[in-house]
């Protein structure tokens, strides 16, 4: 049990930081060396507040300085990254640790993308070449990268051609090159019809302005995370 709450610590602290380089790298501002601080005082954060999820629930979501408000995203952002990091313990058998990190660094992608599309509806070229090649060399499956990329890229010319604008961003396409590093074509094909069916429902319930244009990568990490648990269950 105490292996399992570890893991769920080293999710939420990786899921903290991925949260830093979401919101600066984008705008290229320094993530590796600044120092946290409240985005409403700009006062420094000491190590008591970088605790994540307790400095949340601590703080009662507010900065101690200033009293401002703490974004609750932040601290959905750590529980999911917990999870995210217990569920290949659960699932994987014999705890590969080969495995293990594949996932952990697939599940890292999946959600800093997420972040930064939410934040600046950006997927950045240097998150998908350091994730791209982390897998890369974790799981070599070039076959099913290419497919991802030449589908994406056939239905966005498809979409252009079809409504005389823009459908799929850039980013998009080269995300599912990565995720083809991960997935077989199958199940590639299988996490593409839950990102759609997914993003059409979100688009159907709540969107009520036409060519309202939504960050996709949320819907798309939605259907890779469950296309993958389903590879390795």
């Amino acid at each position: 049990m105490l292996i399992y709450a570890l893991v769920f610590l080293l999710g939420t602290i990786v899921a903290s930081f991925l949260n830093v380089v979401a919101q600066s790298l984008p705008v290229k501002q320094n993530w590796w060396s600044r120092r946290s601080c409240c985005k409403n005082c700009q006062a420094i954060l000491t190590p008591r507040q970088l605790i994540p999820i307790f400095s949340y629930l601590g703080q009662r979501g507010r900065c101690l300085s200033c009293h401002s408000k703490i974004p609750p995203s932040y601290l959905l952002t750590e529980i999911i990254g917990g999870v995210l990091f217990v569920i290949p313990l659960l699932l994987l058998p014999n705890w590969d640790s080969l495995a293990i990190i594949q996932a952990w660094s697939f599940f890292a992608l999946l959600l800093t993308v997420t972040l930064t599309d939410l934040y600046y509806r950006l997927i950045p070229n240097k998150i998908l070449l350091i994730f791209g090649t982390l897998l890369f060399f974790l799981h070599l499956n070039v076959g099913a990268a290419i497919f991802g990329f030449g589908f994406f890229y056939a239905t966005s010319k498809l979409g252009t051609l079809l409504f005389q604008k823009a459908t799929i961003g850039g980013g998009d396409i080269k995300l599912y090159f990565v995720i083809g590093l991960v997935l077989p074509i199958q199940p590639l094909l299988i996490s593409i019809t839950i990102s759609s069916t997914v993003a059409l429902s979100y688009l159907l319930i709540f969107v009520k302005q036409k060519n309202t244009q939504i960050p996709f990568a949320p819907f798309i990490a939605i259907g890779a995370v469950v296309s993958y648990l389903t590879l390795i269950h």
